[in-house]
């Protein structure tokens, strides 16, 4: 299988997008840190990508994930693998240290989904912006590698 090329990211405003599509609106809803497992979070959110929406190539921190959709249809790709194509009843895992290449809205209309991230207290000790680290913020020394 040839090997996934990423799309041109272009930044607009400070932020970093897919050339001509609009990104996704994260919004994390709840937090909880179980006393089962010391020294991670477990945060809850919810994604919303708008028709013709994509997030730029990216991981999570060394985050492990569950995404579930439901509204619309997303188009996933990881670590390489073929695409997926998710909608409302599927779900998809990412491990720590999953490299998202693909995620966009492949409708006509909203795509939402919700996430549950289990990440290490380390990471996110100065926020929860070192969840989401693009490869472009990487590429320009933005931001530091995720795992």
């Amino acid at each position: 299988m040839p090997e996934f090329e990423s799309p041109n990211a272009v930044k607009i405003n400070g932020v970093w997008h897919i050339e001509g599509k609009p990104r996704e609106d994260f919004k994390i809803l709840k937090t909880y840190n179980p006393s089962n497992l010391p020294g991670k979070t477990i945060i809850v959110g919810s994604v919303d990508v708008p028709p013709n929406g994509a997030t730029p190539s990216h991981k999570h921190g060394g985050a492990t994930i569950v995404a579930m959709p439901i509204e619309g249809t997303c188009l996933n790709q990881m670590n390489n693998n073929e695409p997926i194509v998710s909608s409302v009843g599927d779900f998809w895992y990412e491990a720590p240290g999953c490299h998202h290449q693909r995620s966009e809205n492949v409708g006509d209309v909203n795509a939402k989904f919700m996430v549950v991230l289990i990440v290490d207290d380390e990471t996110i000790k100065e926020g929860f912006g070192s969840i989401f680290v693009l490869d472009r913020e990487v590429e320009n020394g933005e931001k530091a590698a995720s795992k």
